[in-house]
């Protein structure tokens, strides 16, 4: 999709390129590749002779060398074949949009997850595209660039796919953590909240089992000085209590120490 405003501009420089890319033309190089095979080059043709676009660049075909020339072509229409459907070739529709809102709209109306989303624009425009729709990655400003890092997990979400691959990603994509508890003995009196009678064990069982998040609606993480110093970092009374037990031991521990070296 691109802004009517700058769609004639955006065209010109898209054939400049092509130019600079290919100056004697994409079928007398090797830096253009040709279409895998006879059927899917049959695919490709079909789709460009079923949308009612407008072909602005491109165009040329061979069948028998599987030549496919990159091709733009204006569609005024999102269920147009060629937006409908990814065409895996070199097939480049362009949708002019009013504004940024129809382009939100339209994406999330065609395919509300895909596998990437490629938003061009200033900061505030490609926030705003990140934040109102969904997609398993993103490149901002760029195609695809967050998929060639290696150390960035890739995958889609919803029907573009499940799961992310690449380094430790692929490794917890397949593996499952088994979740593993064992109780002493002496734990049995503390989970007495168990078992019948249940009168006035409610407001015991919501302290075991209620965990308040540490963080707001925003996602802001909540933080109180005078708490984490009284909890010594530990950020809940329990635990603070533990610690100042750590501390207290490990001060009685080395003064019997220093005593016991200093006779």
């Amino acid at each position: 999709m691109v802004d009517k405003e700058i769609l004639e501009p955006f065209i010109a420089d898209m054939k400049a390129v092509m130019k600079q890319f290919y100056p004697n033309g994409a079928k007398n190089t090797d830096d253009f590749g040709r279409i895998v095979n006879g059927k899917q080059w049959s695919r490709l043709k079909k789709m460009l002779d079923d949308t009612k676009g407008r072909i602005v660049m491109g165009g040329d075909m061979d069948e028998s060398q599987r030549y496919l020339e990159p091709t733009v072509i204006v569609v005024d229409n999102p269920n147009d074949p060629l937006v409908a459907e990814e065409s895996f070739g070199p097939l480049i529709p362009i949708l002019p949009i009013e504004d940024l809102d129809t382009a939100i709209r339209i994406a999330s109306d065609v395919h509300r997850t895909p596998l990437g989303l490629y938003p061009f624009g200033n900061k505030q425009e490609t926030e705003r595209m990140m934040t109102e729709t969904m997609s398993g990655g993103v490149s901002v400003n760029d195609t695809l660039f967050h998929g060639t890092l290696p150390t960035l997990p890739f995958g889609g979400v919803g029907d573009s796919g499940h799961g992310a691959y690449r380094g430790r990603s692929s490794f917890d994509c397949f593996s499952h953590r088994r979740s593993v508890t064992t109780t002493p003995g002496w734990m049995e009196g503390m989970l007495d909240v168990r078992y019948p009678p249940y009168e006035g064990k409610l407001a015991k069982f919501k302290k075991m089992t209620e965990l308040k998040p540490n963080f707001d609606r925003d996602g802001k993480v909540k933080f109180n000085l005078l708490s984490y110093v009284l909890s010594l970092g530990a950020g809940s009374k329990s635990e603070g209590l533990i610690r100042y037990a750590v501390v207290l031991l490990t001060g009685l521990g080395m003064k019997q120490y220093f005593n016991s070296t200093a006779k």
